[in-house]
């Protein structure tokens, strides 16, 4: 059976007597989120990050990072409706769900989200949207796809703040909404002391603050 995703995951392989497909995987979106971060908004300590991540690789192994890249951009340029690619792929090497579920009732979970679109509908929260441990963005990308039914565009009628205590869930979250082109802060929180860490701004959201700023 074809899977859109075989060439990527195939891809995560290149070298599984050395690596695992779930370190490639998290090494390249760690690189991937950084160098989209840095063209929105340069953070030295991040790319110390890059660098250390970048450089541990011989290198003749680099070259995969390029190829993902570009393999991953074909499988966002492809999809016509915001979905969770990363979480998908994500899933099928680590058999690790990222579907976030409210006292495991997705139901109650996507009523929460209706009614929150609802809200934008009657411009009751200038259509804000707030996601605490947001896993790989997979209900933003859902909420963000539904809202076609009630006549909003995503790109205009959303804003989203996403929070997360791991790493990979942030920048996976982050990859998707720049891909999307949705409006978002991405935050990473310490888990003990909920201090913050880091903040990734996508450049719809970075643009909006410049638009604020002037007006």
């Amino acid at each position: 059976m074809n899977n859109k995703y075989d060439v990527f995951i195939r891809l995560l392989n290149f070298k599984i007597d050395r690596y695992n497909a779930e370190k490639i995987f998290k090494d390249f979106i760690s690189l991937f989120a950084i160098s989209l971060s840095n063209k929105v908004y340069y953070n030295k300590k991040n790319n110390d990050i890059y660098q250390r991540i970048y450089e541990s690789y011989k290198k003749e192994e680099q070259f995969i990072f390029y190829a993902l890249s570009t393999e991953l951009t074909r499988l966002f340029c492809s999809q016509k409706e915001p979905y969770d690619i990363l979480g998908d792929i994500y899933q099928k090497i680590t058999n690790k769900n990222y579907l976030k579920v409210i006292n495991n009732n997705i139901m109650q979970e996507i009523g929460n989200k209706l009614q929150g679109i609802i809200n934008i509908n009657k411009k009751n929260n200038n259509g804000r949207m707030i996601e605490v441990n947001c896993g790989s963005g997979a209900m933003i990308l859902a909420y963000a796809s539904i809202l076609k039914m009630f006549k909003l565009d995503y790109r205009i009628d959303l804003e989203v703040t996403a929070i997360d205590t791991d790493l990979i869930n942030v920048f996976m979250t982050y990859i998707q909404l720049y891909f999307y082109d949705i409006s978002g802060v991405v935050i990473l929180l310490d888990e003990i002391t909920n201090k913050e860490i880091m903040r990734l701004y996508t450049p719809s959201y970075e643009e909006s603050l410049e638009n604020s700023m002037v007006a």
